[in-house]
C-alpha cells in the first residue's frame, strides 16, 4: 500500500512557527489546560506525522506496536519538531518507552506526570499537586507564566470543546447522532491535534449545519459499540460501516473517553482538573473499583441496547487484553455478542482475515 500525504505535519510545523512550541503528550489523564496557559501548543503524539515509512526494531516484540511506531518516528526524527513530551505514569509499553527514550535519544526531551493509579481524595490532592509541578517544568521551557485567571481561560475554552463534543455525541428524541461514529471519532482526533480556538469554532459550525439537517437514516444498519485504546486506524472504523453496521457508541482514547466531565471553575483549580482528569470515566489503566466499573458498564450497555460490540484493541496491549475478558464475561451475561479484533498501530489496511471477520460478525447478528 502506498503511504498517503499526512496533513498533519505539515499543520504542526504551521501551529510551531505561531507558539512557543509544540507539547507532546500520550495520555488523557496529561492536563491539555497547563501546557496551553504557558504558551506551548499541546499535541496528542498518535503517529504518522510524517509520510516516511519507520519501523525500528529497537523496541522488543512483546512492546505493543504503538510505542514500537512512535519509538522508530523519535529516532528518525519525526518528531523533532516537538519541544518536550510528556509521559504518563501508565501502562508497561509506554514506560518501556520512556526508559528507551532516555537512554537512547537526547531530543526532544521528556518529563514524566505522575498520576496516581487509585482514585480517592487523597490521590486527587497528591495529583493536583504533580500537575502544578509540571506547570512550573513547562512554564520554565516556554519563559511565559499565567495567572489563575488565566489558567482559567484556558480552562473554559477546554471545557467548551468537551461541551460541543457531548451535544454532537448526543442522540436527541432517540433518533440517530446525524454524524456517523467514524466521522465523530475522525472529529475528536482531530481536537487532539488542532488549536483550541479553531477547533471550537469548526466544531459550532458542524454543530449549527448538522442539527439543521437533521439525523442521518442508518435504522437498518446493526447497531455497534466499539471499545478499545486510541484508535487511529479510520479505514477500519469506516470498514466496520461499510459493511453493514452503525457505530453508535464508542469507549476509546480518542472518542467518548476525552471529553467526559468539565473542570471545575471556582476554586482551587489545581484540585479541580485533578479531580475531572481522574474521574472522567472508568479507564482500564486506572484502579476504579470493580463494582462500580461493572454497574457503569452493565448500565451503558443496557441504555445503549446494542446489537452487538466490536473490541479493537493494539497487539500486545494487556491493560485492554485485560479489560475485554472482563467486559466479555458481563456481555455473555447480558447476551449480548462481541467480536475481538487485535490490529497493529502502524498497519492503515484492513487486512482480508479482518475484513472477513466483520462481515462474519455483522452478517451473524442479522440473523438474530
Amino acid at each position: 500500500m502506498v503511504s498517503q500525504p499526512d496533513c498533519r505535519a505539515a499543520y504542526l510545523r504551521d501551529i510551531q512557527s505561531k507558539t512557543r512550541g509544540v507539547s507532546g503528550y500520550f495520555s488523557n489523564y496529561i492536563p491539555e489546560e497547563i501546557i496551553a496557559a504557558v504558551g506551548f501548543h499541546p499535541l496528542r503524539i498518535i503517529g504518522r506525522y510524517e509520510t516516511s515509512s519507520h519501523h525500528g526494531q529497537s523496541l522488543y516484540t512483546p512492546v505493543c506496536s504503538f510505542a514500537r511506531d512512535i519509538f522508530a518516528a523519535a529516532e528518525s526524527g519525526a518528531l523533532s519538531f516537538v519541544s518536550n513530551v510528556i509521559f504518563p505514569n501508565s501502562c508497561d509499553s509506554l514506560k518501556v518507552l520512556q526508559q528507551m527514550w532516555e537512554s537512547n535519544l537526547t531530543l526532544p526531551p521528556i518529563y514524566v506526570l505522575l498520576h496516581p493509579i487509585q482514585v480517592d481524595d487523597h490521590s486527587v490532592r497528591y495529583f493536583a499537586q504533580q500537575i502544578k509541578k509540571l506547570a512550573d517544568i513547562l512554564r520554565n521551557d516556554s519563559g511565559l507564566s499565567f495567572t489563575d485567571s488565566q489558567l482559567a481561560d484556558r480552562i473554559q475554552h477546554y471545557n467548551q470543546t468537551r461541551q460541543l463534543l457531548r451535544k454532537l455525541y448526543a442522540s436527541p428524541d432517540g433518533k440517530p447522532p446525524f454524524l456517523k461514529g467514524s466521522d465523530r471519532i475522525a472529529l475528536v482526533t482531530a481536537g487532539m491535534i488542532m488549536d483550541r480556538d479553531e477547533y471550537n469554532q469548526i466544531l459550532q459550525q458542524i454543530m449549527t449545519e448538522g442539527l439543521s439537517a437533521g439525523s442521518a437514516e442508518r435504522q437498518a444498519h446493526r447497531r455497534i459499540m466499539v471499545i478499545g485504546p486510541l484508535v487511529d486506524n479510520l479505514e477500519l472504523l469506516e470498514t466496520i460501516e461499510q459493511c453493514g453496521a452503525s457505530i453508535v457508541a464508542d469507549d476509546v482514547t480518542n472518542g467518548s473517553r476525552y471529553f467526559g466531565l468539565d473542570v471545575d471553575l471556582e476554586g482551587n483549580l489545581y484540585e479541580n482538573m485533578a479531580k475531572r482528569y481522574l474521574r472522567s470515566g472508568p479507564s482500564p489503566t486506572i484502579n476504579s473499583d470493580v463494582h462500580d466499573d461493572e454497574r457503569f458498564f452493565r448500565r451503558r450497555v443496557t441504555d445503549l441496547n446494542p446489537d452487538g460490540i466490536i473490541f479493537i484493541n493494539q497487539k500486545f496491549c494487556e491493560p485492554h487484553v485485560h479489560n475485554y475478558l472482563a467486559k466479555l464475561e458481563i456481555l455473555k451475561q447480558m447476551k449480548v455478542n462481541a467480536l475481538m479484533l487485535e490490529v497493529e498501530h502502524d498497519r492503515a489496511a484492513v487486512s482480508e482475515r479482518d475484513l472477513l471477520r466483520i462481515e462474519s460478525f455483522i452478517e451473524m447478528l442479522g440473523e438474530g
